[in-house]
């Protein structure tokens, strides 16, 4: 998938999702590794209540990278608080 699919996979139903997807991807997606990325896209897949609890750390994914993902995103979103 390129960059532009991408973008446009982070722009979600919420601004708060809208934010954090987009913040991750500037932030980090370039520099992130293949399996990091393809996590990445895995948890864009995923329906937005999901990756709110994902995020909130209510659930946990069955993909480990998945779930590394997201505890990346919540490290992210903490520091900029």
């Amino acid at each position: 998938m390129d960059d532009k699919e991408v973008i446009w996979k982070c722009r979600r139903g919420t601004k708060e999702l809208d934010i954090l997807m987009s913040g991750f991807f500037s932030k980090y997606y370039k520099t992130a590794s293949d399996k990091q990325k393809n996590a990445f896209i895995e948890l864009l897949s995923l329906e937005d209540p999901v990756i709110y609890d994902l995020l909130l750390n209510k659930i946990s994914s069955k993909d480990i990278a998945v779930n590394e993902i997201a505890d990346m995103i919540r490290t992210m979103s903490l520091k900029e608080q």
